[in-house]
């Protein structure tokens, strides 16, 4: 009963939507209909303001990502090695990635993920940043260089832990953001660009065009 109350918990902490509720007490908007769409951290630096992103990036990393490992690990003493140490940080991006609270809508799960391995293996939670950020500052391009950080966590994980269940949730990790990354928040394909464009655009770049300005400045028409 343990284990499965905290799968539940870990799905439904993850579910709670903290740059939308920002957006709406702050500024009365549903970030869900700016920019990106994305509920996260940058989609909320540019339509309600930057100095929102530090509580909730903090939130989402040390709460709704690393929480449920912590519980798991020194509150149920469930082992490193445990197969059952797999389900909870899943489980947290997964619902941080569709909420329950908003008809599975969400945000794209990274800082989320991150929280949950700087509880697992810190080494893996720098590796990933240094790869993301490093890459960001040459390419500009942060999309693509997150995706190539989480495509190399498996080999990592399998080179420097005797864990294969941490490899195997590195698997299921990227997983994840790639079906997230894919199926948006259930948004339409923009009609003046082909399926295939469209979905090697999520996959790459995370948005469903070529230039990164104008999606990330998509405001609803009427809005000032």
């Amino acid at each position: 009963m343990d284990i499965i109350a905290l799968y539940i918990g870990s799905y439904l902490l993850g579910s709670i939507p903290t740059a939308y509720l920002i957006g709406r007490l702050v500024r009365g908007v549903d970030i869900r209909s700016f920019g990106s769409g994305n509920v996260g951290s940058a989609n909320l630096y540019e339509h309600v303001g930057k100095r929102w992103v530090y509580p909730v990036a903090a939130g989402e990393i040390f709460v709704k990502g690393a929480l449920p490992v912590w519980v798991a690990l020194y509150v149920l003493d469930i082992d490193r090695s445990s197969a059952y140490l797999i389900g909870p940080p899943l489980l947290a991006i997964a619902g941080n990635n569709w909420s329950a609270f908003l008809k599975l809508q969400g945000g794209r799960g990274i800082a989320v993920a991150g929280g949950t391995l700087l509880a697992l293996s810190p080494f893996l939670a720098i590796t990933v940043a240094a790869i993301s950020i490093g890459g960001w500052k040459i390419t500009k391009s942060s999309g693509l260089w997150v995706l190539i950080s989480l495509m190399l966590l498996p080999l990592w994980a399998y080179l420097v832990h005797d864990n294969l269940n941490l490899v195997w949730y590195c698997f299921g990790l990227l997983g994840i953001v790639v079906l997230k990354r894919l199926s948006s928040n259930w948004t339409p394909f923009p009609e003046d660009v082909s399926r295939k464009r469209v979905l090697f655009n999520r996959l790459v770049r995370d948005r469903d065009v070529s230039n990164r300005t104008g999606w990330v400045r998509r405001v609803p028409e009427g809005s000032s």
